[in-house]
């Protein structure tokens, strides 16, 4: 570590550094600074300035800081500086004191470290404190000068008493000939005056001989000052020879001082200070002259560097551009420090080119496998962080990853989300609205977007057996439709709430049916019709109202003959009421009445007068056959065309089906065309097909009685084709059906 700041010089009385203790903690000082900065922070560390001790024996140590900043003793600052100061520096110390504590608990085969500490942080007073950008620096730290005992209690501390005036070594020797030269003065002050004179001009010759060296080397100028010490104790000569000898030995230091500074290699950012620095010297001369070069070629050095630097930044993600410049960098001479960093930041691009160069077809292979990509990602992690994903070329394979990653996450969300909501369609239309705003055509989208498309068409497919079940409102024939509808989702739960509801409607259709059946099979059973009736009575469903309305003529057949029977009963033999009763009953047309007329008439015997004699007459003369008349009944049917087929419809109506033609191709149109007689035909408000595989397949109204429908023949091979219609009216009851058929001859060849 290079100091930056010179605080002071100082001298000690004491020995050489040469013969300092090896464990002494100025010795240590890098020890020191290692220990602190493994363990605290750096600002600690700088807490103590570096000791740089002569190697003259003089006793002078140089202490010097890293901190930057003008140094200024604790005592010259403000009141409330010097509070915050010494607050800084009370807290490094207990930090420093605890960190010897653990230090001594933790290793305790190693004492050294925590022993160093704790002789470090002993104080030495207000005086050794200056304070370089608000920070505290101690000099003169580690509790005694070199090579002295501690203080006694109550005793200064010798490094904050002042220094002593600056003696070199060599001053006995020079006292000694100064004390010769006394006893010579008494002997002869001609002989002491000419060899003064002699003394100053070898003085100024030899002054003159080492200026020419320009420092190089400064021996001779400490030669002539230690002999101006031996000649001139006093310094009451030659004081031109003496001010040009320190200003010279000055200048040599200063350049020595800028040598050493320069020989540290600083960073960039510091040689324009450096060169500020020097600019107060004369540059003409050496060594500042060698000095000035050496910084311009530095400063031209670190131009170069940061341009080449600048050039890297512009080519970054050009993988071609960054081997090129690659290539060109090995080739300068430039210092190693100013390229270091430039070879760290070419080292980290030429790094990322490669790892894009290995991730790019990986990634392109694994874009549709999840499992992949999240490996992947883990293994590229730590290049990412260490090469900057965010810059080209890894930015783009990045970004890839993670888009991809987060059709993963999605895709999982969706899957997990699409999993719980299967019942629920409404949360399903959150999620396509969710998975619409993404691109659900790349996997693993597309697998989640077909599943979640045929949960959504169900949820139509429901929406639309939910609507119809609400219209159907009762009708048997549409609710039997949905039931058809829902065989195609018989295992899907998402439809079981209508299947359920649909089951009780559909079990009260086929009990209406039965009724119906049973309705129509009652014949002249009055027993079996009254307790229809009376089943009947009990529901209150509109769709037994039909069937009650069937039950209608039954039960007024039987109240009919349980009337003429009763009648019949009260009548007994008396021909009056019986001959009325006759009378009544020719009235009346229903079948069922036959019994009480076979009964009437056996009563009727007595009652009817006897038959009269036969009386034979001549047959009368034929008379001619009477005019014809209008007939009232219904016209011939016109005949169907050529090639088709007629059928007769069936119920309360007359008409017939026509097929036209009854046979053809696959493929080809076939006209269907109904055609019922009046007074029917009012009634009817549309004719529908009946088969099973043409539901709603309504015809066309294009006449008063006639409705037409163009179908075309549909099969792969020859077969019999059932055709049959049924006329409605607008309640929707059937009032007469057709059964036809045609031949499909398959497909042409």
């Amino acid at each position: 570590m290079t100091p930056s700041v010179r605080i002071l010089p100082l001298v000690y009385a004491g020995p050489p550094a040469d013969r300092l203790a090896p464990d002494h903690p100025w010795q240590q000082f890098d020890a020191l600074g290692r220990t602190l900065r493994r363990h605290l922070p750096g600002t600690t560390a700088a807490v103590f300035a570096r000791p740089e001790i002569a190697v003259d024996g003089s006793g002078a140590v140089t202490w010097t800081s890293e901190l930057a900043g003008q140094p200024r003793p604790l005592s010259d600052l403000p009141d409330e500086e010097q509070t915050a100061a010494r607050r800084a520096l009370a807290d490094h110390l207990n930090a420093i004191s605890r960190l010897a504590d653990e230090l001594t608990q933790r290793e305790p085969d190693d004492p050294e470290p925590a022993r160093l500490l704790s002789r470090a942080i002993v104080y030495p007073g207000d005086e050794a404190v200056y304070v370089i950008g608000g920070a505290p620096v101690l000099i003169s730290w580690g509790g005694t000068d070199p090579g002295r005992p501690p203080p006694a209690a109550g005793a200064a501390d010798p490094a904050t008493l002042p220094p002593p005036p600056h003696r070199p070594a060599w001053i006995m020797p020079v006292l000694g000939l100064t004390a010769l030269a006394i006893l010579g003065l008494a002997l002869g002050l001609g002989v002491w005056l000419w060899q003064s004179q002699e003394t100053e001009v070898e003085l100024r010759d030899d002054l003159a001989l080492a200026l020419a060296n320009q420092c190089d080397p400064v021996a001779p100028l400490v030669e002539i000052a230690s002999r101006l010490q031996r000649i001139d104790r006093e310094d009451a000569r030659y004081a031109d020879v003496r001010m040009a000898v320190l200003t010279e030995i000055g200048i040599c230091e200063e350049a020595s001082l800028f040598t050493e500074r320069l020989a540290t290699e600083p960073p960039c950012d510091h040689l324009p200070a450096l060169d500020a620095e020097l600019a107060v010297y004369d540059l003409e001369r050496e060594p500042f002259r060698t000095l000035k070069a050496d910084l311009e070629r530095r400063i031209s050095a670190c131009t170069r560097v940061e341009g080449l630097a600048q050039r890297l930044d512009a080519v970054v993600g050009d993988c071609l551009a960054v081997a090129e410049l690659h290539q060109e960098i090995e080739l300068l001479e430039e210092p190693a420090r100013e390229l270091a960093a430039l070879r760290i930041g070419l080292d980290r691009a030429l790094a990322a080119c490669r790892l894009a160069e290995t991730l790019g077809p990986r990634l392109a292979g694994a874009l549709d496998d999840c499992r992949a990509l999240r490996t992947l990602a883990r293994e590229t992690a730590p290049g990412f962080v260490e090469l900057d994903a965010g810059r080209p070329p890894l930015i783009e394979i990045r970004d890839a990853l993670q888009g991809a990653l987060a059709r993963c996450d999605l895709a999982d969300y969706l899957e997990g989300e699409l999993a719980r909501s299967q019942d629920d369609c409404l949360a399903l239309a959150g999620l396509d609205e969710t998975l619409s705003r993404h691109d659900p055509d790349r996997e693993p989208l597309g697998a989640v977007a077909g599943r979640l498309a045929i949960a959504m068409r169900q949820c139509a497919d429901l929406s639309d057996l939910e609507q119809g079940f609400a219209d159907a409102n009762g009708d048997c024939e549409r609710l039997r439709a949905l039931a058809d509808g829902l065989d195609a989702y018989r295992n899907n739960l998402r439809f079981l709430d209508i299947r359920t509801r649909l089951e009780p409607e559909l079990q009260l259709c086929s009990e209406v049916d039965a009724l119906a059946e049973q309705i129509a099979s009652i014949g002249g059973d009055c027993t079996k019709a009254r307790e229809l009736a009376a089943r009947l009575a009990d529901q209150g469903d509109p769709r037994f109202a039909k069937a009650r309305e069937a039950l209608k003529a039954p039960i007024a057949d039987c109240d009919r003959i349980d009337r003429y029977t009763r009648r019949l009963a009260e009548a007994g033999t008396d021909c009056t009421r019986l001959v009325a009763l006759e009378r009544d009953l020719k009235r009346e047309s229903a079948p069922t009445l036959r019994p009480v007329r076979r009964d009437l008439g056996e009563r009727m015997g007595p009652c009817r007068p006897p038959p009269p004699k036969p009386v034979v007459v001549q047959a009368p003369p034929k008379a001619p056959p009477p005019a014809t008349r209008p007939s009232t009944k219904p016209t011939a049917q016109p005949t169907p065309p050529q090639g088709s087929g007629s059928f007769a419809m069936r119920g309360d109506c007359t008409g017939r089906l026509t097929i036209d033609p009854t046979s053809g191709w696959d493929g080809d149109r076939v006209r269907h065309i109904v055609t019922i007689d009046p007074p029917a035909s009012e009634r009817v408000a549309r004719v529908t097909s009946t088969n099973p595989g043409c539901r709603n397949c309504a015809l066309r109204k294009i006449g008063r009685n006639t409705w037409r429908g163009d179908l075309f023949y549909g099969c792969r091979g020859r077969g019999i084709v059932q055709v049959s219609y049924a006329a409605y009216d607008a309640s929707g009851r059937m009032i007469c059906s057709g059964n036809g058929s045609d031949l499909c001859l398959g497909r042409r060849r």
